[in-house]
């Protein structure tokens, strides 16, 4: 998941960079000792990496223009606090800020996905964000 300007930069120049390969290998002639089946391994290859850097990019994209941020489960919920902060257009610093934090605090905090964040501070990050949680707390049935 890209969390970030930098991220989503480095994906974007993977992708060009992918694509790039991929034309390069389609036109050049096959080399001595190379098989056609090997150049279709390298291929597919290059467009799996294309293919995951792309939908990681629209993924990051269609944040902006997102209200709902689904979460099935607690394990999710961290994830959803950084697909909130892309869908409300914040930047790490701007979402520190908020929180009286240094900028590293919450590049750490989202690098680990909130793994060492208290139940108080996802709270707090929630309340910076202005997001509004609805939830249900569901038995599995006896049995």
């Amino acid at each position: 998941m890209i969390k970030n300007e930098r991220q989503y930069k480095i994906t974007r120049s993977k992708a060009d960079e992918a694509r790039v390969a991929i034309s390069e290998l389609d036109n050049a002639p096959l080399p001595d000792g190379l098989s056609p089946e090997m150049r279709e391994l390298q291929l597919q290859a290059l467009k799996g990496t294309l293919g995951d850097s792309e939908t990681e990019l629209a993924d990051y994209d269609e944040l902006h223009d997102a209200t709902l941020i689904e979460a099935t489960g607690i394990g999710e919920f961290p994830t959803a606090l950084i697909r909130a902060r892309i869908a409300r257009g914040l930047t790490q610093r701007e979402l520190a800020d908020r929180l009286g934090l240094a900028e590293q605090a919450i590049q750490r905090y989202e690098a680990g996905n909130y793994a060492g964040a208290s139940f108080a501070r996802l709270v707090e990050i929630a309340e910076a964000l202005d997001l509004t949680i609805h939830y249900d707390v569901r038995l599995a049935s006896a049995g």
